[in-house]
């Protein structure tokens, strides 16, 4: 369960924070997690969204200069390469208007569904980094609301990637409950009552 302390970190210090547990042998190593997927958030305040990618880019820089293995993904450009892929995104743009807009957030939806195209273009780029990445980042999943919900883009790649850690960058809260699961909240607002099995990256430097 998500701490009082680790909530009320600011951002900067949240960072620092994953910064550390990340860069830890028995994170790398994955120990702990035995009958567990290696799957984490990074959850931060909507509020501090204009300075996460200055702490992101920072976090990656160090953990590269450390030595380790980065696979970093932004979301919200891969799925520009998916629409970009289909060689009709700026036509498709062009007559967003003429369309009902729930019959348009179908199509570009299907587009980058994760099951089908989001989720398997993840594996296929973290298998195509040489060296092999000892962690995956994603980021930007609150750009892709509502196309796409960070819970199904977890619960798909489960089966396609789950032998190094994979850590989900999240505007929001990542609540934890024993009794009543998990769940993510989207920018504080957006509540997705999906179990998954995922953990608090920041939860375990107390561990």
């Amino acid at each position: 369960m998500t701490t009082r302390e680790s909530g009320d970190l600011p951002l900067t210090a949240r960072f620092e924070r994953a910064y550390r547990v990340m860069r830890s042998p028995s994170f790398l190593e994955m120990k702990g997690q035995i009958g567990e997927v290696p799957y984490f958030v990074l959850a931060y305040r909507p509020s501090d969204e204009p300075h996460v990618g200055a702490e992101h880019k920072r976090l990656v820089t160090r953990l590269r200069t450390d030595g380790i293995e980065v696979c970093d993904i932004d979301l919200w450009e891969l799925a520009n390469d998916l629409w970009e892929a289909t060689g009709q995104w700026k036509q498709i743009l062009e007559q967003e208007s003429a369309f009902p807009k729930d019959v348009f957030s179908e199509g570009v939806g299907n587009v980058i569904s994760p099951k089908e195209y989001l989720s398997p273009r993840i594996r296929r780029i973290v298998e195509g980094q040489q060296p092999r990445p000892q962690v995956v980042l994603l980021s930007n999943v609150g750009r892709l609301y509502p196309l796409v919900r960070a819970h199904t883009i977890l619960n798909t790649l489960q089966p396609l990637l789950a032998d190094l850690p994979i850590v989900l960058v999240f505007p929001g809260t990542y609540r934890q409950s024993p009794t009543q699961g998990s769940s993510l909240v989207l920018f504080d607002r957006l509540t997705d009552d999906d179990y998954y099995r995922a953990f608090d990256l920041l939860e375990l430097e107390n561990s």
